[in-house]
Order: C-alpha cells, then structure tokens, then sequence
C-alpha cells in the first residue's frame, strides 16, 4: 500500500472525480472548459492534476462507440505514404499508419480517450486562454488538457494492430471509465486485453481496505462484459501481492498468449509507475513494451522523471569495464532485460531486450528505496560520470 501522503493525493483526486461525474449526469446541456459556470465552486481545492483529471470526466462523451465498430485500416490496395510521417495545416505532426496498420488517433477520437485531444483542443485553446487547463505553460502543447500520444503509439503498437499478428497479451494499470481501453482493444483485436482498476473493488471505508468514492469504471457501457470475460480485474495496481495474484491466476494460464505489453496510465504517482516497471518488465515477453504515461511535471510524478528514470538510463548504456573509472548497476533486476528508452513529451516506452522472460520473487518485484532517490546509487554521485 502506498504512503498516507500518496493514498491522500489519490483519494482527493478520486472524490473531485465522482463529484464532477455525478454534477454532470444530473446536468442536461454539455459541459466546456470554457464554461466558467460549469465547475463546481463547492469543490475542495485541490492540485492542477486532480481539476484536469476531473475536467476530463466532465467533457466524456455520455455515449461511448461500440468496439465492435470496424477500425479505420490503410488499405492494401490503397498507396501507403512512403514517409514515417507528416505535418499536417495546424502543425501537428502525425505518425502514418503503415500498410494494413490500425490509426490509433483516428480510434482514440472516435471512443473519446484524452490520450489523442491535445490537436483538436490546441488551437481554441490558444485563442481561449479559459479553454486552456494550464494557460500560462510556455510551452503551446502543454496547455490545453490531453496529449498527443497517438505518435509513439502509432509507432511502436503499430505492428500488433494488424489482423495477420500473432495472438499476444496486453495489460493496462488504470481502467477508469474505460475509454483508453475500449481504444487499446479495437486497435489491436488479436490482443487479449486485460486491465486493472481499484476503484470498482467493493465499496466501503479507505481504512477497511475498500473503496468509499464511487465505481466511475462502471461508467463504461461494456463494463458488466469486461468483468464476466475476466479481463477487466479489480484491485489496486500498485499492490504486488495483488498484481502477482492476477498475473498468476488469470494471465499466466497454460493457454494465455505471450504478455507483449503493459501500459501504466493509473494514479500517476511516482511511486506507482516505479512499481509497475519492477514488477512487470521482467515477465514480459522478449521485444515486448512498457509504456508509462502522464510523467508531465507535476508533484506527483516528478519523481519518476527526475530521480527513477536517470538510473535506468544509465544501467541501459552500462558496460562495466574494470579498466574505465568505476561505475556499478542501479537496478540489477532491471539491468538484464532492458534493451531501450524511447520517449516522447510525457512518455516513455521501455523495450525488452532478447533475455527470456522470468518470474522474479515478490521481494525482487518491489519497488526498492533507491528507486526515487537516484544519490541512493553511486555511479550517479559526483566523481563517478
């Protein structure tokens, strides 16, 4: 479980959530950003991050596309752009989808994901400062609410959204209300996709290890489906006794596919994303992915840019010659199944290098103290680079 700083962050962020949920449902226009009246004066104040997460319940579609909807492909007979990418009039710069690929940005549009609204929302957001969720960053991109992943998704799950690949496994940490995962389950059908949400285990007190805020992940008209086919899992994400309990029980079956990639867009702490890095990149499956969002600069996961993901970055590029200038491994169960870090503005891919896959102790799988102080590890002190 995580700290009482860290569970306080998350319990706010989850009330001004279900507060802006229910304030929308008894609410017969469509909400804005730029509808000064539409936010709630009684809410507590709370941190940027928790308004714009709630802001982003209160602009979700109240109807949410079938998955079953045929996913936009590049045709076979159709030419396929000969370049990896192109700029489009507003100046966004957008992935093609290579021949018989999946668009992940035109899905994600179409099911209502905030992983692809950063091209939509930009230019009203530059002539509204009010339809901005964070007006005053210098930088453009970072203002209005959403991101621009469709990129690095295009880019790197594009492969697995073919018709021809092989069947795999893919695991999101953060359900919410769904709308990342009904985009991950239509772009890439052959995938078995599995995600974990803490907020529908049973309703209760925090202290008696339940949850007193709401079920938002209901919200999702297919969430009764995902349940009966036993691959929406409920529980807490950053529990490892928890997360060994679901791999070993429901995904690492006799019959299951081999887990390829595992997408960490939960609570955005810190701490969480560290823990979902030890415990699920050495089970994934060799060239697989994981893929960590929202490592923008905010209090809660400044720590994972600036202190976790220095260390791994190093163990990526280390040799250990005896004859060069002492240096040592930050992350020794981490160090042997790293084979690159990609990453984008807030994101970050981490590819499995050729080593096998291996079921490492609940203990190795835990986040260790040093993982969020990086003067922990010496090769990252003053002398040793």
């Amino acid at each position: 479980m995580a700290g009482f700083g860290l569970t306080q962050v998350l319990l706010s962020a989850n009330l001004v959530v279900m507060c802006f949920t229910a304030w929308m449902f008894t609410q017969s226009a469509n909400i804005t950003h730029n509808d000064d009246s539409a936010i709630a004066p009684e809410l507590p104040q709370l941190s940027s991050e928790n308004l714009r997460k709630a802001a982003m319940v209160a602009n979700t579609p109240t109807e949410v596309a079938d998955v079953a909807v045929p996913s936009p492909l590049v045709s076979d007979t159709s030419p396929v752009s000969p370049d990896i990418g192109s700029t489009d009039d507003k100046g966004f710069y957008f992935t093609h989808p290579k021949e018989g690929e999946r668009d992940f940005y035109a899905i994600g549009k179409r099911t209502g994901t905030d992983k692809v609204t950063v091209p939509d929302k930009l230019p009203g957001c530059l002539q509204n400062d009010a339809s901005c969720t964070r007006p005053s960053c210098v930088r453009e991109e970072c203002r209005p609410w959403g991101h621009h992943y469709d990129t690095i998704y295009q880019q790197r799950l594009g492969p697995y959204s073919k018709d021809n690949v092989e069947p795999f496994q893919f695991l999101e940490i953060g359900f919410f209300n769904g709308l990342g995962y009904d985009l991950y389950r239509e772009f890439m059908p052959q995938g078995e996709c599995h995600s974990i949400e803490i907020a529908c285990i049973e309703p209760g007190p925090r202290e008696e290890g339940k949850w007193p805020w709401g079920n938002f992940a209901e919200m999702n008209p297919r969430y009764q489906q995902y349940l009966d086919e036993n691959r929406l899992h409920c529980g807490d994400g950053n529990d490892v006794e928890y997360l060994h309990s679901v791999w070993t029980k429901d995904m690492k079956r006799a019959d299951a596919p081999p887990l390829k990639i595992v997408v960490d867009d939960g609570a955005h702490v810190a701490e969480h994303m560290a823990q979902t890095v030890f415990f699920w990149l050495p089970r994934i499956e060799p060239r697989g992915l994981l893929i960590v969002e929202d490592i923008q600069p905010i209090s809660e996961a400044n720590a994972f840019r600036a202190q976790f993901l220095p260390q791994l970055m190093h163990d990526l590029h280390y040799c250990g010659d005896p004859k060069e200038a002492a240096d040592s491994i930050c992350f020794p169960t981490l160090f042997p199944f790293l084979a690159s870090i990609h990453c984008e503005m807030h994101i970050c891919v981490f590819e499995r290098n050729d080593t096998p896959s291996k079921e490492l102790s609940l203990e190795e799988s835990t986040i260790p103290k040093s993982a969020l102080d990086l003067k922990q590890c010496k090769s990252m002190l003053n002398g040793h680079w």
